[in-house]
């Protein structure tokens, strides 16, 4: 794995579990993982998986909390030039830019996947755990609830500077992260794979013609302000 990862604080040991985990996910799935399959990456006695997580859940939810931990550190709120901290989010969550017809697109699987791709994918299938179990859901809706706060205290702090324009910051950041998260999904998938082009350029859309002060596209999204949300 990347020796230049984000340190989050584990142990040697459980970071080794946490990178394990990522490859036998992105490799299998939720529904084919396994304790098994996740030992089968892990480089020490897979005793030590038992030691630390009880089950496949609980390891799952643990490296939840690591993805977290990850995402968290990918974007800060006290960044000295906000809209420079957004940019360098947003292509840090974006997949790689590929041809709007889609025509070499294929849906990410192993083998060649690098690690933002298994990360894309791991995120993938534990968010569709969320419609059944309220663990999950609680997890994804504490990182998505963080992003969406970041990005609207970043959005705020160049209003305040005057290099956007007014507008309400909260609808502007959901709009934000669901063309990010939608541009994810259809990477994962394969489905649609021009419609991963079509998010970047709504992103990038949003970030060079409607936030911005002094633009010749103000755009409708978002430009309320706070006290008009429905």
């Amino acid at each position: 794995m990347n020796d230049n990862r984000i340190d989050t604080g584990r142990s040697e040991t459980e970071q080794a579990i946490m990178d394990a985990t990522l490859i036998a996910l992105a490799k299998h799935g939720y529904a084919d993982l396994s304790i098994k399959s996740i030992g089968t990456e892990f480089e020490k006695s897979t005793s030590l998986l038992y030691y630390h997580y009880e089950n496949k859940d609980e390891l799952l939810l643990a490296f939840l909390d690591y993805v977290i931990d990850l995402f968290v550190a990918t974007i800060d709120p006290n960044a000295e030039n906000p809209d420079a901290e957004l940019r360098s989010f947003v292509e840090h969550v974006l997949p790689p830019e590929r041809p709007p017809d889609g025509g070499d697109v294929e849906p990410v699987a192993p083998p060649g996947m690098n690690e933002p791709e298994m990360f894309q994918r791991a995120i993938f299938e534990l968010r569709t755990q969320t419609v059944h179990d309220d663990d999950y859901r609680q997890k994804f809706d504490e990182m998505e609830s963080y992003m969406i706060d970041t990005i609207a205290t970043l959005i705020r702090r160049e209003m305040e500077a005057g290099h956007y324009r007014e507008m309400n910051a909260e609808v502007m950041a959901e709009n934000l992260m669901a063309f990010l998260f939608r541009s994810l999904d259809v990477r994962v998938t394969g489905t649609r794979p021009q419609s991963a082009h079509a998010m970047r350029e709504s992103v990038y859309f949003l970030l060079d013609n409607v936030m911005p002060s002094g633009t010749d596209h103000p755009g409708d999204v978002a430009t309320a302000d706070d006290d008009c949300r429905s």
